[in-house]
């Protein structure tokens, strides 16, 4: 009798156990495609509000969200030195700037179907022609 009770208490313990980590499993596993980006530091908010908007434009699948974040999230601090540093006057930051986005698309460019790919130039363009309108503004 106290073996049966001691067993049924035992089987409750396992199922409590595993309903939490059947919970808790997936938060788990969106935080790491979120946060441990290929041993990256904390994320970068631009990097990942880039990644919101490309994951929804493109509708990337989680694989390629996983494969797209860290690409972004070198590309990130880059760009945010050039645009602070002001030494450069805005051509060369301009410049400087389109190479880092032409090194981010190559990289991009496998992960990415020939549709993504092409909707995602598309959104470069823009990001292009409101960088130059911008330098014009001021």
């Amino acid at each position: 009798m106290i073996l049966q009770k001691n067993m049924l208490k035992l089987a409750v313990i396992a199922f409590c156990l595993a309903c939490v980590v059947a919970v808790s499993a997936p938060r788990m596993m969106a935080q790491d495609s979120m946060s441990g980006m290929s041993g990256m530091a904390a994320p970068n908010p631009e990097a990942m509000q880039k990644l919101e908007q490309m994951s929804a434009a493109l509708k990337l699948s989680p694989a390629q969200k996983k494969e797209v974040a860290p690409i972004l999230m070198q590309e990130a601090p880059k760009l945010k030195e050039i645009k602070g540093n002001t030494s450069l006057g805005p051509m060369q930051k301009a410049m400087q700037m389109r190479q880092i986005a032409d090194d981010t698309d190559t990289k991009l460019k496998p992960i990415l179907s020939p549709s993504q790919y092409q909707t995602w130039q598309g959104m470069r363009t823009q990001e292009r022609q409101q960088m130059m309108q911008k330098m014009e503004n001021k």
